[in-house]
């Protein structure tokens, strides 16, 4: 195109005069391409986004429902492994008013002690020995301590209360009195773990 048929195209004339500069109708149709694509990807990530989050909400409301159903069942297990021994305690209860004599009673109610004792061994639960033992501060209490012969000092004489382990942690300490060398006996506070008052 010369300049002479430049000046004779009355469309580029209105364009120049305007001011305008006219795009290529090619580039155009690309950039609406390209713009209709990029807000179809951020759709498609705004939708999955959502997604995503009503998933990880019912997630979180389905975890909260089973934490609520553990601690309101938690006990379940042990509670039915105790429950034949209540049976068997109020058996011996109708059963002392009775014409039953005292030893078949005794007999009864030792029976269930050792049962318990055998079915809460299955949940990790162990007795301390005690008696005739060294005085051990991490798992008795001292609640008196006694001068006694023949015994060394800080030997275990006698228990007032079991202690307990559970899985190997001490669950409860044993109260126990203890040996001491000669002079007058020493009563200890209940909190005291160590022997000191």
């Amino acid at each position: 195109m010369t300049d002479a048929d430049r000046e004779k195209d009355p469309a580029r004339e209105a364009g120049e005069a305007a001011g305008e500069i006219l795009e290529e109708p090619e580039e155009t149709g690309e950039r609406e391409d390209f713009a209709e694509q990029e807000e179809d990807e951020l759709s498609r990530a705004k939708n999955r986004l959502a997604y995503l989050a009503a998933e990880f909400d019912n997630y979180r409301k389905r975890v909260a429902r089973e934490q609520e159903a553990i601690v309101a069942y938690g006990n379940e297990r042990i509670l039915l492994a105790i429950l034949p021994f209540v049976d068997n305690l109020e058996r011996a209860i109708s059963q002392s008013n009775a014409d039953t004599p005292a030893e078949a009673l005794l007999s009864g109610v030792q029976m269930t002690y050792d049962q318990i004792l055998g079915e809460l061994r299955k949940f990790g639960l162990e007795q301390i020995s005690a008696v005739g033992e060294s005085f051990d501060p991490n798992r008795h209490e001292a609640i008196a301590k006694v001068a006694w012969e023949g015994k060394p000092e800080g030997s275990v004489l006698a228990e007032s209360r079991k202690g307990y382990l559970l899985n190997g942690r001490l669950l409860r300490p044993a109260q126990v009195t203890v040996a001491q060398g000669a002079g007058p006996p020493e009563h200890f506070d209940q909190g005291s773990a160590d022997g000191e008052a």
